[in-house]
């Protein structure tokens, strides 16, 4: 057999599927875009984390830019996921509809810090596909948080603030800044402390009369 397809223990190296290669090369371009800018993405930068050729790359991407759209692609996709549970989330005792719903965005952020970081604290340098998509994702999430809100208070318009438009997108702009916080500096802003925030900010925005 083989050298190079032995591990140091001399027992055979399990090949990867076609689709776990897949896996591991957008995982391998997607650290690098995220720690060091998507400048650094490069092919041979790639094919050496995962221990390849650029040859395999090909094969599978067609190039770097279809690679680094797929990879886009899949973090959008895992974030979607990610947003999706957390719309889902019930509110636990005394606590706003918002609050749970940041509640699970961290829980999902938690999970996946390289994908939001992504999405969240794009470098410079990525394919313009990934800046669509993000203002795009921001359309869509500005929406969800409206309907969630109005589905939680079909009252909303009794509530002191008059403009719920801009009250509502005002609170996406925040939701996203208690996320980006979670992931500049998690030991100083834990959850609950950006918890704690979301309430605070659901009540003096949506506070009732009296």
């Amino acid at each position: 057999m083989n050298r190079s397809a032995l591990t140091a223990r001399g027992t055979p190296r399990r090949r990867m599927s076609v689709e776990q290669r897949r896996e591991q090369i957008m995982d391998a371009a997607r650290d690098l875009a995220v720690t060091e800018g998507f400048h650094a993405a490069t092919l041979e930068r790639i094919a050496q984390a995962c221990g390849i050729t650029k040859t395999l790359i090909y094969q599978q991407f067609g190039n770097l830019s279809g690679l680094l759209l797929a990879m886009v692609e899949r973090e959008f996709a895992r974030a979607a996921a990610g947003f999706t549970a957390a719309r889902q989330r019930p509110p636990q005792p005394g606590q706003s509809g918002f609050a749970a719903g940041v509640a699970g965005v961290l829980e999902a952020v938690d999970a996946a810090p390289a994908t939001w970081r992504m999405i969240l604290l794009p470098s410079q340098g990525g394919p313009p596909e990934l800046y669509e998509r993000l203002d795009e994702a921001r359309r869509l999430t500005r929406e969800a948080l409206v309907a969630d809100l109005l589905a939680a208070d079909p009252a909303l318009a009794s509530l002191t603030n008059p403009d719920h438009e801009a009250a509502i997108a005002l609170l996406h702009a925040m939701s996203e800044e208690l996320v980006r916080l979670r992931l500049s500096d998690p030991a100083a802003f834990t959850v609950e402390r950006l918890l704690a925030q979301a309430e605070w900010l659901a009540k003096a925005m949506f506070g009732r009369r009296g």
